[in-house]
């Protein structure tokens, strides 16, 4: 049985991987990171539940190269584990890319998280859209 600071880098990696694989458009493997029914939360940007809306809100996205031209860099994560679930708590920038290099978004995570038979999963993974780029 793992430890709970080994549940807790797990979960720290899964956030970085998220990061790492949409950034780099490898979708598939971005969406694996969710639960079946996991869903992701943009508030009054729509909520996107299941594998099959996750894919339409991933269709929706402009590409270049079929990448999205950002980064997202996450910080200041705070990782409760209780059990086979877990909540994460944590600060994201959006750095877009194109003409000019600009900082797109300063927002917040709040993250669900279940422990799957393939590891740490997203049940949910709410954003709050702190600040945003007027560009």
């Amino acid at each position: 049985m793992a430890s709970v600071l080994e549940e807790k880098d797990a979960i720290r990696e899964l956030m970085a991987r998220y990061c790492f694989h949409f950034d780099n458009g490898e979708f598939d493997a971005w969406l694996d990171l969710f639960t079946a029914d996991g869903a992701f939360d943009l508030g009054s940007r729509g909520r996107f539940g299941g594998r099959e809306n996750l894919q339409k809100f991933l269709k929706s996205l402009p590409l270049t190269n079929g990448v999205p031209m950002m980064k997202h860099c996450v910080m200041n994560s705070i990782v409760s584990v209780d059990a086979d679930r877990a909540t994460a708590q944590s600060y994201v920038v959006v750095v877009r890319g194109g003409d000019h290099l600009a900082l797109s978004v300063a927002a917040r995570y709040a993250d669900q998280l279940e422990k799957t038979g393939d590891g740490w999963r997203f049940s949910e993974r709410k954003v709050y859209l702190d600040l945003m780029s007027t560009r």
